[in-house]
């Protein structure tokens, strides 16, 4: 008897989550682009005044876990795609990169006089799908579908 060694058949439902991420992973980025080149103006205009008050005090290494945080996700996503298991270190560091990038907006007094509750509840969400698409990709490995 010939034994099958390979990767299990991927379901519509992986290819769907992992494209909801790209497509997620593509708009962080997109975003993150855009924030870092927009003149002061065009900042204030997109996230207010109060924002572009305290957009030169975000530290670079929180800048950097921003950075982290996108482009790792971006990167895992890609791999996720490609059914590959390296994409898991790329999602663990996406994680980490955004509680390291969201550090200031909750300890700093001047981001937090600025930040709403809107905001807060983003920064949860985030952290909600980092966590999700780890367990995803976890599960993922598990049933065979990453290899």
């Amino acid at each position: 008897m010939v034994e099958y060694i390979g990767r299990a058949k991927a379901q519509w439902w992986f290819w769907t989550i992992a494209a909801i991420y790209l497509i997620w992973g593509l708009i962080g980025g997109g975003m993150y682009l855009a924030e870092h080149m927009m003149s002061d103006a065009a900042y204030g205009d997109a996230f207010g005044v109060d924002m572009l008050g305290v957009r030169h005090f975000m530290p670079l290494w929180a800048t950097s876990g921003y950075a982290v945080g996108v482009w790792g996700g971006l990167f895992g996503v890609i791999l996720l795609l490609l059914r590959k298991p390296l994409c898991l270190p790329f999602f663990y560091a996406s994680f980490i990169g955004a509680i390291i990038g969201f550090i200031p907006m909750i300890f700093d007094d001047r981001f937090k006089a600025v930040m709403s509750l809107g905001d807060y509840g983003f920064m949860a969400f985030i952290w909600i799908e980092c966590i999700f698409i780890i367990w995803f990709a976890r599960f993922m490995m598990s049933r065979g579908i990453l290899r």
